[in-house]
């Protein structure tokens, strides 16, 4: 499917060679398709973006029949106009294969490639099957993972070692439809690599009817870890270092590996040094390597020290020394010419223990015993060589190096400061500290029980610290133990067998119990609840007390506080305290009570209406409340929606772990006269109305039929009738008499 190509190798050359050819083939076909059919694309190729618009104009300078444009998308109907356009202003159809056709003398068409081009969702780098750290030299897989990218056969992914391009990977799959692809490449970092950065970037060559910058999509870096093994500076370190008695020089060991190297300095099978610069003297062992060490490997370098000298140590051994034991110390004297020895002193801090005086031999080893204890630690020891030139007078001396020893002891913890016993108040802590001396430093810990030990040198201890703790002051040498007995005098209060919650209106006792409190004796004891004492007794007898009370509580007691105090008086003395016992804090659960002003025990209701009543319920555990609306119909919530179709009677239940309370309630169903009111009042005012408007319309043709102008008016002499003005008028005019007119 893939295939790398970033240097033109000869099969790619003739595969390169193959596509051009059947690339032009290809074209000469589309093009003498369209030089025979006459018609004209816009385009002889469309690129576009999954999801974008296209547009192809298709035209002829032909008479024709007809012409259009068949596509799955966007088709245009046969049509005799000759330019005619195939549009798409959302094209989703990977395998779309739109075609022009013109019926002219025949039919014919011709085909518009169109590429429907996808970029990657995500493009990412990683490597297979392993971790970001890599080992200089080893071989490694990269994998680039492209995902959903369309068409696959235009898309090359590159890689990349910062701004180095170091291949680039092809693919012939022909699938116009998105698909996953995941090439690889190998790399072989080398330590220069280290924090180098990969990525890949996968870009589609969409031709040139493609974008003018082809589509990518690049990774985000892959920053790898080279390891390498560490590399010694040879030039500062070489293989022979010469060094003086009595003086001391400097060496460094240099190396560069990644993780960084640790460099130590092996000076004898247990003795180590871990630093780059190493001071060498007379003290040095003759042979003295040093080790770089990283995870990737180890490098040592192995160089000779030239010392020439008077030497003390330790014969077969090595380690700390025991306090008791038995040890050699062993001189090693070598020969400085031109002197020869003349006597040899052991010596310890200031004072001789031993001279011996050898004259013959060129190198002498001398040795003594000792048997430190454990103020020998730090001791410094060391052995002096006087030396006699021959034939002359001319003497020197010469002292070996100190020899400091370690003394290991078994730790001795002080008593001093930690008594066998310990004294501690309720409501008060103490530190108690155990010190031990020991080489080397002792681990202190206190065992408070089986599994419960804590390691440090300070306890702090209260009412809850078990009546027996030890302190244990541990090395290598052995363990030392210290038991310590802590006495808690306390007051304390708690229910007498019972520990779950208390129940609303039944009787428990109460326990205070006293622990006597030396030098003081108990005085009083009082019972609070809150800031009010209930109860006060005096005891002055017993080291011991407990007292019991008894009480009755109700749901206002949920979560009251009550303790006890006892009052302390010193014999022989007025000096007073007072102990408060830790608060006890009681939880009361009560039956639940349903809210009755919430929740009346008749409810009316309004034919054709709904409303919602209420049930609220207190108690403790908090009730669940529920509404029996019949034999099988039970609503579980506070709120209940009533209407005419609820029954007469529905019951609320609350209900806990104490009990359940039940509220019957009575729906009285009640008509709305309202709208018969609302009706019957739109009559009254229609009646009224009806009235009014035959009043008025009496009272209207009497004011108008009453009142006419006979000003000027005279009598016509043929007919009686008056006429205006003398003179004659078409309207007939009635002749009123005087009681007509009065009335």
């Amino acid at each position: 499917m893939q295939k790398g190509s970033f240097s033109l190798t000869i099969p790619f050359r003739i595969f390169y060679l193959l596509f051009l050819g059947f690339g032009f083939l290809c074209f000469s076909q589309i093009a003498g398709a369209q030089a025979e059919c006459p018609v004209q694309l816009s385009q002889q190729r469309v690129v576009v973006r999954y999801g974008g618009s296209v547009a192809v104009n298709c035209s002829t300078s032909v008479s024709h029949k007809g012409m259009g444009w068949e596509a799955s998308e966007g088709a245009v109907a046969m049509t005799r106009d000759s330019l005619i356009t195939w549009r798409v202003s959302n094209l989703t159809e990977w395998e779309i294969k739109p075609y022009c056709y013109i019926n002219h003398k025949e039919q014919c068409q011709v085909e518009l490639p169109v590429i429907i081009y996808k970029t990657p969702d995500n493009v990412s780098i990683s490597i297979v099957k392993h971790r970001r750290t890599m080992i200089a030299g080893r071989q490694y897989q990269l994998q680039c993972d492209v995902q959903n990218v369309a068409p696959v056969h235009n898309l090359t992914v590159k890689w990349y070692k910062g701004q180095t391009l170091l291949n680039q990977t092809t693919f012939t799959e022909d699938s116009k439809t998105p698909v996953n692809v995941n090439p690889s490449v190998l790399i072989r970092p080398d330590r220069d690599d280290d924090g180098a950065q990969y990525r890949c970037e996968a870009e589609l060559d969409l031709g040139a009817e493609g974008p003018q910058y082809p589509p990518n999509k690049t990774s985000d870096f892959l920053s790898i870890t080279v390891y390498s093994k560490p590399i010694i500076n040879e030039t500062k370190l070489p293989s022979k270092v010469p060094v003086f008695r009595e003086y001391s020089e400097e060496i460094v060991c240099e190396a560069e590996g990644n993780p960084k190297p640790t460099i130590s300095w092996i000076l004898g099978t247990n003795d180590i040094v871990y630093n780059e610069v190493l001071t060498i003297s007379e003290s040095t062992p003759e042979y003295v390597s040093c080790v770089a060490n990283n995870s990737v490997g180890t490098t040592t370098r192995n160089f000779t020290v030239f010392i020439q000298d008077i030497s003390i140590s330790t014969v077969n051994h090595t380690e700390p020394m025991t306090a008791g034991k038995q040890y050699d110390l062993q001189c090693s004297i070598k020969y400085v010419a031109p002197f020869k020895i003349v006597d040899v002193g052991w010596y310890k801090w200031n004072k001789n223990n031993i001279i011996e005086t050898i004259k013959t031999p060129d190198i002498l080893t001398y040795t003594v015993q000792i048997c430190p204890d454990k103020a020998d630690n730090g001791s410094q020891f060391w052995c002096e060589a006087k030396l006699e030139a021959e034939g002359t007078q001319r003497t020197s001396t010469m002292k070996s190096a100190n020899l400091s020893i370690t003394v290991h002891f078994k730790p001795i913890i002080n008593e001093t400061k930690l008594p066998s016993v310990v004294p501690v108040f309720r409501g008060c802590s103490k530190e108690i500290v155990c010190e031990a001396e020991g080489n080397p430093k002792p681990t202190i810990s206190w065992i408070l029980g089986t599994n419960d030990i804590v390691y440090n040198e300070t306890l702090t201890i209260s009412e809850s610290t078990p009546e027996y703790v030890s302190c244990v002051a541990e090395n290598s040498v052995g363990t030392t133990t210290r038991k310590v007995k802590v006495f808690i005098q306390d007051i304390s209060i708690s229910t007498v067998n019972h520990t779950e919650p208390m129940i609303a209106g039944k009787q428990y006792d109460l326990q205070c119990s006293i622990k006597y409190v030396a030098p003081f004796k108990i005085v009083d004891v009082g019972w609070y609840k809150w800031n009010k004492n209930n109860i006060i007794e005096t005891i002055k007898t017993p080291d011991i007390l407990t007292y019991t009370v008894q009480i009755r509580p109700h749901r206002a007691d949920n979560g009251s506080q009550f303790w006890c105090e006892a009052k302390l008086e010193a014999e022989g003395t007025q000096r007073t305290s007072t102990m408060k016992s830790a608060n006890l804090s009681i939880t009361v659960h009560f039956k639940p009570i349903i809210n009755e002003n919430k929740l009346p025990s008749v409810v009316p209701v309004f034919r054709g209406y709904s409303e919602e009543i209420v049930c609220e319920a207190e108690g403790n555990p908090k009730p669940t409340i529920s509404w029996i609306l019949g034999t099988n119909d039970i609503v579980y919530n506070e709120v209940l929606t009533i209407s005419e179709s609820t029954p007469e009677y529905v019951s609320c239940v609350a209900e806990n772990s104490v009990g359940t309370t039940t509220r019957k309630v009575n729906m009285v169903l009640k008509e709305d006269y309202l709208p018969l009111i609302a009706g019957l009042i739109a009559v009254i005012v229609a009646f009224i109305s009806v009235i009014f408007i035959f009043i008025y319309s009496i009272y209207y043709k009497t004011a108008k039929m009453g009142h006419y102008s006979l000003k000027d008016a005279k009598p016509s002499a043929q007919n009686g009738d008056i006429a205006q003005n003398g003179k004659h008028s078409p309207i007939p005019m009635k002749k009123f008499s005087q009681s007509d007119i009065l009335a």
